[in-house]
């Protein structure tokens, strides 16, 4: 971070604006929207800004810059087209350890100004330290289509309650508990219906029990985190992970997605590595119902989608027999993920009119029942299988000896949807040789039937189209 973010409050401060053009007009406008008393110094101003200071709304200095105006002005802001003059005000400024703006001139600048999202009293600002004005520009225009148009109102009514609130709450932790119960419920969505009468009534019934109010209990979130690309994320999960007191995540969890995480979180690993160090599931469970008892609000976090292959069933009857509260979020499982990153279907209208997900974990039977190979062998299924790579010798001998052809396709898809995805294909027959030769590592996911090959002719079109080579997959 080159610029440390500051909303500073220049109600009745000075400053100084060197230029007299559009460019300094428009800084001018935002100088004054924050109630600064603005000085220009500038040979000739624009109509606009002439008559501007012919009102006394602005100060006009005529003449060119020198250092003594400089003053007592906390902020200078440089919007000339003369870059020398610019550095001269640049310098003056520094000497007297101001903070000064040069307009589209980074170097010469010890403060930048930011594009803004001004719904006051919510003020949002997105700066590039000058390297991307334009980008920067571009995420303020998403940003205000995103917010609720009356979203300035609801803070300012917020406001309004805040000491109400503080007398009947006195912890921080139920005072931070009742606001987010509060925006995300009814009274949150009457004032930004425009009904603030109804929403004030809402508040006096909630303030009246100061249980309710405090909204102390503790609370489970089993959440998918999908296959690893943090755009995957469902919205209702980041909320959840964005609101979670503690999160207790599985090793493959992205650090990208663990970012979304509120930065006084207690962030928890309780990964499990294969053949390597891990944590018990059945100190999961322990552990997320004494957090959940001791009312935190738990966001499990877990790859994939909780419900297939995640365990995440084992954790909700923990918490449900211990008489608490929980909610599932489902996130996209690896075999949607992957696959469709790869541009693998897992079903085709040509090819396969089913898909099976199975798990290799117990592929060996070292650890219990083997899956049914007859069954999985059987017709034109698509096959996803999980946590393969480690028993794939295993897991292709067995289906070629319960009669699935050698000759069918299938693809080794290692990290799918991140940046570090690599796709491998092959048959059943050598895929777990092509796989070590690759040195194709957990987590990976093997996916067998002939809607590989679908894939296969994408990527030919696509070299067809561009003339470049495979970015995505790499067949035999």
């Amino acid at each position: 971070m080159n610029h440390f973010p500051l909303f500073a409050d220049l109600r009745n401060q000075s400053c100084l604006v060197v230029g007299g053009g559009e460019v300094a007009a428009r800084k001018i406008g935002l100088l004054r929207r924050s109630g600064a008393r603005v000085s220009v110094n500038a040979s000739e101003l624009n109509p606009e800004l002439a008559r501007q200071a012919k009102a006394g709304d602005i100060e006009h200095i005529p003449g060119p810059f020198n250092s003594g105006l400089i003053a007592d002005a906390i902020l200078v802001i440089a919007a000339t087209s003369d870059r020398s003059v610019n550095a001269q005000v640049a310098e003056a400024a520094a000497s007297l350890n101001r903070l000064c703006n040069v307009v589209d001139d980074a170097e010469l600048s010890s403060c930048i100004i930011p594009a803004i999202v001004d719904r006051s009293p919510i003020v949002i600002a997105v700066g590039s330290g000058g390297d991307a004005p334009v980008l920067a520009r571009r995420l303020r225009q998403q940003i205000e289509t995103w917010l609720p148009d009356r979203i300035g109102e609801l803070a300012t009514w917020a406001g309004k309650w805040r000491t109400s609130v503080q007398a009947r709450i006195g912890a921080h932790a139920g005072r931070l508990r009742f606001w987010e119960s509060v925006f995300e419920g009814q009274a949150g969505r009457d004032v930004l219906a425009g009904n603030v009468e109804a929403a004030d009534t809402r508040m006096q019934a909630l303030l009246k029990d100061q249980e309710s109010a405090a909204a102390g209990r503790g609370v489970a979130w089993i959440v998918g985190a999908g296959p690893g690309n943090p755009g995957l994320l469902t919205r209702r999960g980041m909320q959840l992970l964005q609101t979670a007191d503690v999160v207790l995540h599985d090793r493959l969890v992205s650090r990208e997605i663990l970012e979304f995480a509120r930065r006084d979180a207690q962030i928890v690993s309780v990964g499990k590595a294969p053949g390597g160090p891990s944590v018990s599931q059945e100190h999961i469970n322990r552990q997320l119902v004494e957090l959940v008892a001791a009312g935190h609000r738990v966001c499990r976090l877990k790859g994939g989608d909780p419900f297939v292959f995640g365990r995440g069933a084992e954790e909700i009857n923990a918490v449900a027999a211990a008489g608490l509260n929980w909610e599932v979020v489902p996130g996209i499982t690896s075999a949607n993920g992957c696959a469709a990153a790869a541009g693998i279907p897992l079903t085709h209208r040509d090819h396969a009119n089913a898909v099976t997900l199975v798990t290799a974990h117990r592929a060996d039977g070292a650890d219990g029942v083997d899956p049914d190979w007859s069954w999985l062998a059987r017709g034109t299924q698509t096959l996803a299988i999980y946590m393969g790579v480690r028993r794939l010798q295993d897991v292709t001998r067995n289906l070629v000896e319960h009669g699935r052809p050698a000759g069918t396709a299938a693809a080794l898809i290692e990290n799918g949807t991140t940046e570090r995805q690599r796709v491998v294909g092959g048959t059943l027959g050598d895929i777990a040789a092509i796989g070590a030769a690759a040195e194709i590592r957990p987590p990976a996911l093997l996916i067998v039937g002939d809607v590989v090959g679908v894939a296969d002719k994408l990527h030919d079109i696509s070299n067809t189209l561009t003339d470049e080579p495979p970015t995505v997959a790499a067949t035999n």
